[in-house]
């Protein structure tokens, strides 16, 4: 079979690659100077005056050098308050320009994460934190006649219909292919040889292509306990809505925002809720205690937790031992320093994150990963990358997007802020 070339292949759908794959299709950011940036960036203002072409075309080492990033020149353009100000505020405009050839491999729809996301969960953020700049939310829903408020927190399913969106409004479906879960990812004498199979069929399809962008976010393989009974029917890593869990009694593994909804909501519909984590009690407030003023969820997390209903039990630092299921029920047996305890059970979700999958790529120099936290608990092993480009500092041509750019902070604001660095290095190396 004789490999499909494109000049540019995308691994990835989430926000960091959808950007990308929009910017790459020819919707070039320029600045436009607004009072808000000019106000509180004045020197960044001046310097970007200067330059009336493409902010694709910045000098970007240069900028690194005076102590600007890509992630934040862009984020500071994109959000010069802390609120969404009105679209005339926004420092950039976008103009159509050639595209260039790309494709984009995912194994789900656009939207990376948010399409697993919990049914009815809120963003962490305003909802114009997570809109992608070329298309503010505000423009979406006059648009489509949806009711989206910019400053207030997104609901998943808003938001995931908003990147679906995305492709056909920007003319960029037919270089999107989905259900395609790559494989290999290897040394070609044209830059990189890129196997996918199609996630239902299997059909393998080949590709190659002169720069690729690995931008698969950090939930490609989701974590196990490696504890007896965890492939039981009962025990799932999947929670959407209570609705999906029948019986009263529910047993809720993780510690993390994911985990927190679930557990919050499952008792706010009257189940009886136990919560496992194996973090300190006062790690699980440190973050409940930033974020109940700003999150409702976290308001309502703190709430339940300060009335001591026993129809909601937290274990900390505590540990799962196993699963079972026999003609007498189903339990789970945890651990801590005290002992053991098996609690009766009808349900577990176990929401204990994931990681980046970075066993496609093969046959090129080991990548030396770096492990990054955040006080938000995401966590994810990134590629050591030069700071103006994004591009890898042992292989060539690779380009981490998103979260996996070494010096990303694992937070919205900056989940596609590598775009721009990547397109425009990409399109100088094409001149």
């Amino acid at each position: 079979m004789t490999p499909t070339h494109h000049t540019v292949l995308i691994v990835g759908g989430g926000p960091a690659g959808l950007s990308l794959a929009v910017t790459l299709g020819g919707y070039h950011p320029f600045f436009r100077e607004t009072p808000a940036f000019a106000a509180r960036f004045g020197s960044l203002a001046t310097f970007l005056r200067s330059a009336p072409a493409s902010l694709l075309s910045l000098d970007f080492g240069r900028l690194v050098d005076a102590g600007v990033a890509p992630v934040d020149l862009f984020r500071l353009l994109h959000h010069p308050g802390q609120g969404f100000l009105g679209l005339d505020q926004i420092g950039m405009t976008f103009r159509e320009a050639a595209p260039l050839d790309y494709l984009l491999l995912s194994r789900e729809s656009v939207g990376g994460v948010w399409n697993n996301a919990p049914e009815h969960m809120l963003t962490l953020s305003p909802g114009h934190w997570m809109e992608l700049a070329f298309y503010p939310l505000v423009r979406y829903a006059e648009e489509t006649g949806k009711r989206i408020d910019p400053n207030a927190l997104i609901s998943k399913r808003d938001l995931i219909d908003y990147y679906h969106a995305i492709p056909e409004r920007f003319g960029q479906s037919a270089r999107i292919r989905t259900d395609q879960n790559v494989t290999r990812i290897e040394p070609h004498k044209r830059g990189f040889l890129v196997t996918a199979q199609h996630a239902d069929t299997g059909e393998e399809r080949r590709y190659t292509c002169v720069y690729l962008v690995y931008a698969v976010g950090q939930r490609c393989i989701l974590r196990q306990l490696d504890v007896p009974g965890e492939t039981l029917s009962f025990v799932t890593n999947r929670y959407d809505r209570p609705e999906d869990f029948p019986g009263n009694r529910i047993a809720v593994v993780g510690g993390g925002r994911s985990a927190d909804w679930a557990a919050t909501e499952l008792y706010d519909a009257g189940k009886q809720v136990y919560y496992v984590m194996r973090q300190t009690q006062m790690h699980h407030w440190q973050l409940i205690g930033d974020s109940r003023y700003g999150l409702p969820y976290y308001t309502r997390l703190a709430d339940i937790l300060e009335s001591r209903d026993p129809r909601f039990q937290a274990f900390y630092g505590t540990r799962v031992r196993r699963f079972d299921e026999s003609s007498q029920g189903r339990t789970v047996t945890v651990y801590d320093t005290s002992g053991e305890k098996t609690l009766d059970i009808d349900h577990v979700v176990v929401e204990i994150g994931g990681m980046v999958d970075y066993s496609p790529i093969q046959g090129f120099p080991a990548l030396p990963l770096v492990e990054k936290y955040d006080n938000y608990r995401f966590q994810c092993h990134q590629m050591p990358v030069h700071p103006h480009n994004y591009e890898s500092t042992v292989i060539p041509n690779l380009y981490a997007g998103g979260y996996l750019a070494e010096g990303i902070g694992l937070v919205v604001i900056a989940m596609h802020g590598t775009t721009y660095a990547i397109a425009g290095d990409i399109l100088k190396k094409e001149m």
